[in-house]
C-alpha cells in the first residue's frame, strides 16, 4: 500500500509539473498586436504642449490643440483630421488587445522599482512576457534591461515614472516589441534613455534631454515634451502566405479559385481580405506582428481542414518580421446514391420447403420471424 501511495503521490507531482509548464508557457504565448494608424505616430494625443526649442519627433504627429513652440517633425502633422481620429480609434483597440494578456509575473502588492526588484528574476533584467503590478512602477536609476527577443507589456495599476538619468536597454530585444499601459500619468524625468510604447489617455510628461525610441500613444490625454527626441522604431512587417488546396476524389469539381479566403485580426478583414483561393505559393500578405485567423465562405460539398502554421481553428501568431504559411484543404464530401427504391430490398421470402423458421428483413424496421407456409402444392397468393 505504502508504494501505491508513493507511485500515486509521484504521478500527481508528474501531472502538476507538466500543468505548470503549460500554463507558463501559454502567458508567455504573446504576440505582438497591430497598431494599425497609430504606428506612424511619434506622437499621438487631445493636447500636445511644447514650450521650448530643441525637440525633434521622428515619426508623425497628431494632435487637437498644439504646442506653441512648434518641435521638429520629419513626418507628418495631422490636425483633428480623420487619419488622426482613426489612429486615435486604433489605440484604443490596441490597448484592448494588451488588455487581454495573462500576466506572466505579478509584482507583490504596491509600487515596485523594476531596477531593483528581485522578485521576478534576474535584478533589473526582464525575458519576454506580461508584467503586472497593482501599483505605480518605476524605472530607478540602474536602469533596467530587455533580455530576448519577444513581447514585453509592462502592465501597472497606477503610475509609470522613470529616475534621472535611469535607462531601458535592448539585448535581443526590439523597441516594436515593448509596450507599456499604465493605468495613471506616465512621468519619465530628465536625461532618461526610453525603449517601448506607452499608451496612457492619462497623459504623459517627458521631461528634459530624453532620448525614446518608441511612441507617446496619449489620444486622449496630453503630451508634453521639452528638448526631447522621440524616434518611431522602424518595425519590419511580417509576412503570411495563405495557400488553398483543393481534393476531388468524389466526384466534385471545385477549384481553389471558387473559395473566397479570409484574412482577419479582432474580427477585421487585413488589407487585401477577402481574397479567391491560390495553389501555393498561394495569396502574401504583409502585416505587422500579432495574431491573425485565416478562415473562408463556407462550401456545404467541402470539408475543411488546416495545415502549415496554422492551429486547427486557423490561428496563427505572426512574429515581427516572421514569415508563416497556413494552407486550407478542402475535400469534396461523399454524395449519398439515390439510385433504387425501398422496394427492392423489402421482400417477403416464402418457400415451399418443409414448415422451417426463416427471417424476412423489411427495410428500416427490425427482423420479423415468422414461420413457413405447410406445403400445399399451391402457388403462394400474390400480394
Amino acid at each position: 500500500m505504502k508504494k501505491l501511495n508513493k507511485v500515486f503521490l509521484a504521478s500527481v507531482l508528474g501531472l502538476a509539473l507538466v500543468l505548470t509548464f503549460s500554463i507558463q508557457n501559454m502567458a508567455i504565448a504573446v504576440s505582438t498586436p497591430s497598431l494599425g494608424l497609430a504606428s506612424t505616430f511619434g506622437i499621438l494625443s487631445s493636447t500636445y504642449t511644447n514650450t521650448v526649442i530643441g525637440s525633434t519627433i521622428n515619426g508623425d504627429v497628431g494632435y487637437v490643440t498644439g504646442p506653441a513652440t512648434t518641435p521638429t517633425i520629419t513626418g507628418t502633422t495631422y490636425v483633428n483630421s480623420g487619419i488622426y481620429a482613426a489612429a486615435g480609434a486604433d489605440q484604443g483597440t490596441l490597448l484592448t488587445s494588451l488588455s487581454t494578456n495573462a500576466c506572466t509575473f505579478t509584482f507583490a502588492a504596491g509600487a515596485v522599482d523594476l531596477a531593483t526588484d528581485t522578485t521576478h528574476g534576474a535584478i533589473g533584467v526582464y525575458t519576454p512576457g506580461v508584467y503586472c503590478s497593482t501599483g505605480a512602477m518605476d524605472i530607478g536609476t540602474a536602469g533596467i534591461t530587455l533580455n530576448g527577443g519577444g513581447v514585453y507589456i509592462f502592465r501597472p495599476v497606477g503610475a509609470l515614472t522613470s529616475t534621472t538619468g535611469s535607462s531601458v536597454t535592448l539585448s535581443g530585444a526590439s523597441a516594436c516589441d515593448v509596450f507599456w499601459t499604465p493605468t495613471q500619468a506616465a512621468t519619465l524625468a530628465n536625461n532618461t534613455s526610453f525603449t517601448g510604447n506607452i499608451v496612457d489617455d492619462a497623459g504623459i510628461t517627458i521631461g528634459s534631454t530624453v532620448s525614446w525610441i518608441g511612441r507617446a500613444l496619449a489620444f486622449g490625454g496630453v503630451v508634453t515634451t521639452d528638448t526631447d527626441t522621440i524616434t518611431v522604431p522602424t518595425c519590419t512587417t511580417g509576412t503570411l502566405h495563405v495557400i488553398k488546396s483543393v481534393i476531388n476524389d468524389n466526384a466534385g469539381s471545385s477549384v481553389p479559385s471558387d473559395f473566397s479566403v479570409t484574412v482577419k485580426q479582432d474580427g477585421t478583414n487585413v488589407s487585401g481580405s477577402p481574397a479567391a483561393g491560390e495553389v501555393a505559393p498561394g495569396t502574401s500578405y504583409s502585416l505587422s506582428g500579432g495574431t491573425y485567423v485565416v478562415s473562408e465562405v463556407a462550401n456545404s460539398g467541402y470539408t475543411k481542414t488546416y495545415s502549415g502554421d496554422c492551429d486547427a481553428n486557423g490561428v496563427v501568431n505572426l512574429a515581427t518580421g516572421g514569415d508563416k504559411t497556413c494552407t486550407i484543404i478542402n475535400n469534396d464530401i461523399v454524395r449519398a446514391s439515390t439510385s433504387g427504391s425501398s422496394s427492392s430490398s423489402a421482400y417477403n421470402s416464402y418457400s415451399s420447403a418443409t414448415s422451417t423458421i426463416t427471417s424476412i428483413p423489411i427495410v428500416n424496421s427490425p427482423t420479423i420471424i415468422v414461420p413457413k407456409l405447410p406445403k400445399t402444392g399451391f402457388p403462394p397468393l400474390e400480394k
